[in-house]
């Protein structure tokens, strides 16, 4: 028994095409009347639908063919009803730099994301569209008809196109100048070209070869005293939820006691891990970063290693990106390595048995990356033990457009009140280690997060349309008695309220490790030293 009836290519391509434009862009359209409210503009919002839908089918009629057809199709109704989820619900945008993100997200996050409702989109708009793409009968006429068929129905959709655009052409010429981030909710044209990218960076990646930089690194100081620093890379901490930077709930009753120095305009290289771990550590700015440069080319820790300094990587998140494949590194997100776990690992855990390896190496330059879980959403309330759920009610589901503002706040501001804790934990066992070394604490957050502002949630924008609350991160160093002699106190608490960006961190540790290189810049080293 057939599912339906025979039908020609050419038409299912057009049915399905139809049906990703009228149900997978809703953010889109959401957008689209923001700007140019229904009201004011009744026909060029409804002239969108066929604007998307015969551009969408002018592509699909060109690539779909006797024997693909069905696989574009199928392929292009699961992925497109997965990334209608997200775009709907968080407002995420599925840029290359979101591509690449999803190839390096690990298990648990992405079971943290599964819900109910992303099975409904699943099924509603993927599952079964996809069952009923497959079931079809499809009628196969001659090469000839079949190719007479498609140019007819292109020539007509591009006659649709054309017409629309214009008929409304002062409106399209305005999305398009003017209101260029409209096209990045557009399914499933844009995470498609993203994925194109991403595709085409990573061959560019791997065939790039690896450019080994600052060999000439070497330690020189004054003195004879080792150095211990530990670098902690923090995960999703924006910094207007830090009471360090004025926010009115106590978020850091611990740091607030200890002699830290806070950096209150910090900004990120960019707005997810995947990109801002890797430029964090290179020598590149963010203008200047790129995957294919920057994981072909010695980063930080590299250089550190060539300077005779040992590394350490210390990982609770989902890997280091990349940065720590040269140097020695340790997974904390399991319960065989972590000894602090309840429902999840806590960052915590990696300062356990952390001094055996202090002891091991005394005598030497020590920097070791804690990257932490930190505050990643949606399911805040993950984040942290249960003795640290300070404040509440608090949203206890990834669905945070379910959850009220004040939910969503208290369940994230616990986060942040667990990380206090952490770092407060992480400056204490430093202070152990003060007849041994000179200690230093650095810590900044990758990137910040969304929490429902304008609609969005997570992370993950564009750069250049990413909102502070996702750019905005938190940031400060802890230093020691003796590492504070080697600094100009007063002048760097000056230079803290300063804007300040992820660019500096190549150099600062280069600079308090004393480790001379043709790499460092001066410029970008914003610690004043005592000469």
């Amino acid at each position: 028994m057939r599912l339906t009836k025979s039908i020609s290519i050419t038409r299912l391509t057009l049915i399905v095409s139809g049906f990703i434009t009228a149900t997978c862009n809703y953010k889109f359209f959401v957008e689209a009347i923001i700007i140019y409210p229904f009201q004011e503009n009744p026909l060029f919002v409804i002239s969108l639908l066929f604007w998307l839908f015969s551009f969408l089918s002018v592509v699909l009629l060109l690539v779909c063919y006797r024997f693909n057809t069905k696989f574009i199709l199928i392929a292009l109704l699961i992925c497109t009803s997965v990334i209608s989820y997200f775009t709907d619900n968080y407002g995420v945008v599925f840029d290359d730099n979101m591509i690449d993100n999803i190839f390096v997200t690990n298990l648990n996050e992405s079971l943290d994301l599964l819900s109910l409702k992303l099975l409904f989109y699943f099924i509603f708009l993927g599952f079964i569209p996809a069952i009923i793409v497959y079931k079809a009968e499809i009628t196969y006429k001659t090469l000839n008809q079949q190719l007479w068929l498609k140019i007819k129905a292109i020539t007509l959709l591009l006659i649709l196109f054309a017409g629309v655009t214009l008929v409304f052409s002062k409106s399209y010429a305005s999305l398009l100048r003017e209101h260029k981030q409209l096209r990045l909710y557009i399914n499933p044209s844009y995470y498609v070209y993203a994925l194109g990218k991403h595709i085409n960076s990573q061959f560019k990646t791997i065939s790039t070869p690896f450019n080994k930089i600052g060999e000439d690194a070497f330690v020189s100081r004054h003195n004879n005293a080792n150095k211990l620093i530990i670098v902690v890379a923090g995960e999703t901490a924006r910094a207007d939820r830090f009471a360090l930077n004025g926010y009115e709930r106590a978020t850091n009753p611990l740091l607030s006691k200890q002699r830290v120095i806070n950096f209150s305009q910090m900004y990120s290289c960019g707005t997810d891990t995947a990109l801002s771990i890797p430029c964090m550590f290179s020598n590149l700015t963010r203008e200047d970063y790129s995957h294919e440069i920057g994981k072909n080319t010695s980063n930080l820790l590299d250089i550190l290693s060539y300077a005779d300094i040992k590394v350490l990587w210390r990982d609770n998140n989902s890997s280091s990106k990349g940065v720590a494949d040269r140097v020695e590194f340790e997974d904390f997100r399991s319960a065989d390595r972590n000894m602090v776990c309840d429902i999840e690992c806590r960052d915590e855990g990696m300062l356990y048995d952390l001094q055996d390896y202090i002891d091991n190496n005394k005598g030497k330059d020590i920097v070791v990356v804690l990257h932490t879980m930190g505050s990643h959403g949606p399911s805040y309330y993950r984040r942290y033990p249960k003795s640290f759920e300070i404040f509440s009610p608090v949203c206890k589901t990834n669905q945070l457009n379910d959850c009220t503002d004040e939910q969503i706040t208290n369940s994230y501001d616990n986060t942040i009140v667990y990380t206090d804790y952490f770092l407060n934990n992480t400056i204490e066992f430093l202070k152990r280690n003060k007849g041994s070394f000179n200690t230093a604490m650095f810590y900044i957050s990758d990137h910040g997060e969304s929490l429902g502002e304008g609609g969005l949630y997570l992370h993950g924008m564009p750069y250049f349309i990413a909102p502070k609350e996702q750019t905005h991160v938190a940031s400060m160093i802890w230093l020691d008695d003796n590492f504070s002699k080697e600094v100009k106190i007063d002048e760097l608490k000056d230079i803290a309220k300063d804007k300040l960006s992820h660019d500096s961190l190549f150099h600062i540790i280069l600079g308090l490790m004393d480790v001379k290189t043709s790499l460092y810049k001066k410029e970008l080293d914003f610690i004043p030293y005592v000469e």
